[in-house]
């Protein structure tokens, strides 16, 4: 796949995951529209799961990323016990929480 082509499938998985993530959060930023794949490109993928990531102890960022980690959306600095309600209510409309490492645009 071109470049170009990956990062316009990929812009618009993302903006999915952006206003998505936007109804929980009310405000979220587009992270990243593609990933390496060998020797090239390739867009994001469609799937949105939920991970939560702790700045510290009193401050997280609820974040939505495909299969592979990759995150393409994310909320701002939020407290954690705020993030964690949140995630729990993403959790009971049946977004599933991804466990594995992340790849954040940082």
């Amino acid at each position: 796949m071109q470049y170009y082509e990956a990062v316009r499938r990929g812009e618009e998985a993302a903006r999915k995951a952006q206003h998505l993530l936007a109804k929980y959060t009310g405000y979220a930023i587009v992270a990243m529209v593609v990933k390496e794949a060998g020797a090239g490109w390739i867009p994001v993928g469609d799937e949105n799961l939920y991970a939560l990531v702790r700045k510290d102890e009193s401050l997280c960022v609820l974040v939505l990323c495909d299969k592979d980690g990759y995150v393409k959306a994310m909320s701002n600095m939020l407290p954690c016990r705020v993030a964690e309600s949140l995630a729990a209510k993403m959790q009971k409309d049946g977004l599933v929480e991804y466990k594995g490492k992340l790849v954040l645009p940082l």
